[in-house]
């Protein structure tokens, strides 16, 4: 399922006038080191959501994780990545609670809850050459919401002026039927799409760069409830700050080589350099070497608390989250 529309016939001028007005002052991350550290993403970015949902009134509730981890490396899972969150902005936590209600009535078969729509990823088009690669977003980390398959809400802002014609605009594309199809995504549009659809943004045409626009386009996404899978809820967050977020530091048990945790600080100390950004630090700790004792602890939680099966612990779900989120199950039994 796809559906377009604009945003004026969901939400008020005022909330559009808002939203433009966050993105006119927003910060912006580029070249963040990708899972190999030699990949980065081909455009700037950023994200927002820090785990709380957005109630039926706009309003941020619930547990918020103040740092998230994930691997340093796709080949070097013995060390992880320590990132900040950030909460998701006013300005769309205000239009989350219109969306999820427009989004019911066009999709009836619905899981729509107040964990939908906690997440952004904000990308900035400033270039022609900019692109993002053919991908779908049915990662294991979001939850089935519309049609017993995730969903997003993707809006888009040029920001500098539309372009003067139709095949100017971004060359965004979804596969349907083994066929790549273009579709327009005008100023202050909005799309709803179930994220197992096949999406990408091309290059500029060379023919066509004089008449490129900037864009930026606002990918909201879901989280599990935390009440129910505080795992995945917690995964779904690492991932996102992991590769569109300045990091914060790395951490090993103090045995991997020296040679190594150098090329990883280098690799990351580089990109924040670039984007004038606090250089990362190395540390060290006796819990890293801990996984086994904590995915224990945890199938434990899923007995006594009655929570999710998870099905494997993959190596991105570092020791680190497995600490956290076992750490928020106890401190919630206090409450």
């Amino acid at each position: 399922m796809y559906h377009l529309d604009q945003l004026e016939n969901i939400i008020s001028a005022e909330s559009i006038q808002n939203l433009r007005n966050f993105l006119e002052k927003s910060k912006w991350n580029y070249k963040v080191p990708g899972g190999f550290l030699t990949n980065f993403p081909q455009r700037k970015v950023n994200t927002y959501g820090n785990g709380m949902y957005v109630d039926n009134d706009g309003i941020l509730q619930g547990h918020k994780w103040n740092n998230t981890y994930w691997t340093a490396k796709q080949t070097q899972n013995n060390v992880s990545l320590e990132t900040t969150t950030e909460p998701l902005p006013e300005e769309l936590c205000k239009i989350v609670p219109q969306l999820r209600e427009y989004l019911k009535n066009i999709s009836p078969n619905n899981n729509i809850n107040n964990y939908t729509f906690n997440i952004a990823v904000c990308n900035n088009y400033t270039d022609p050459e900019m692109n993002i690669a053919g991908h779908t977003d049915d990662d294991y980390w979001y939850p089935l919401e519309v049609d017993e398959r995730p969903i997003f809400v993707s809006l888009t802002f040029y920001l500098d002026g539309k372009p003067v014609e139709d095949k100017y605009y971004s060359r965004f594309q979804i596969k349907v039927d083994g066929k790549w199809k273009d579709i327009k995504l005008d100023d202050n549009s909005v799309m709803f799409m179930n994220s197992d659809i096949p999406h990408r943004v091309m290059k500029h045409k060379k023919k066509d760069e004089k008449y490129f626009k900037p864009r930026i386009n606002i990918t909201l996404r879901s989280t599990y409830n935390i009440e129910k899978n505080p795992l995945l809820h917690n995964i779904c967050i690492a991932n996102h700050t992991r590769y569109y977020k300045i990091p914060k530091a790395i951490i090993s048990d103090g045995s991997v080589d020296v040679e190594k945790i150098n090329d990883l600080m280098e690799k990351y100390n580089e990109f924040c350099r670039t984007n004038e950004a606090d250089l990362i630090i190395h540390k060290t700790s006796e819990l890293h070497k801990n996984k086994k004792k904590y995915v224990e602890l945890y199938k434990k939680y899923i007995k006594s608390n009655n929570l999710d099966i998870i099905k494997s612990y993959k190596s991105n779900m570092v020791v680190e989250s497995l600490i956290n989120v076992c750490n928020y199950i106890e401190s919630s039994k206090k409450q």
